[in-house]
């Protein structure tokens, strides 16, 4: 429910560019290959260099910037409730794994955002 109201705020204001595939309703990264694919073909037949740059950014999740992410919603006008959601869900997070009937010690520290959709504003 939160991700579909962000992700409907954000496209309605155009804040998310309409490349964005991850983490969107009926997008996935298939829709990112065929686009990489198009872009290669095309420059084949124009008998022209195709360049591409990949990043592999390692731990995005549990290194994405807490108070970034909520001053890019601010700054993209989001205001009132949601963003206090978002706030209190980033806060003091813990973490605990049970493989049965075996559970893991807490993790306190700030764990990766559950919710993948948040790493998108990063780029807003």
């Amino acid at each position: 429910m939160v991700n579909n109201r962000l992700v409907w705020y954000l496209e309605s204001n155009k804040l998310i560019t309409p490349m964005q595939s991850g983490f969107r309703k009926g997008r996935s990264t298939t829709d990112q290959l065929v686009r990489l694919e198009t872009f290669i073909r095309e420059a084949f037949i124009q008998k022209q260099h195709a360049a591409v740059i990949f990043f592999d950014l390692e731990k995005a999740y549990d290194t994405t910037w807490k108070y970034g992410i909520l001053k890019d919603l601010h700054d993209a006008g989001l205001r009132g409730r949601l963003p206090l959601f978002i706030s209190g869900f980033l806060s003091d997070r813990k973490s605990q794994v049970r493989v049965g009937g075996t559970y893991s010690k807490v993790n306190r520290k700030w764990v990766y955002l559950r919710e993948a959709f948040f790493l998108s504003l990063c780029s807003v």
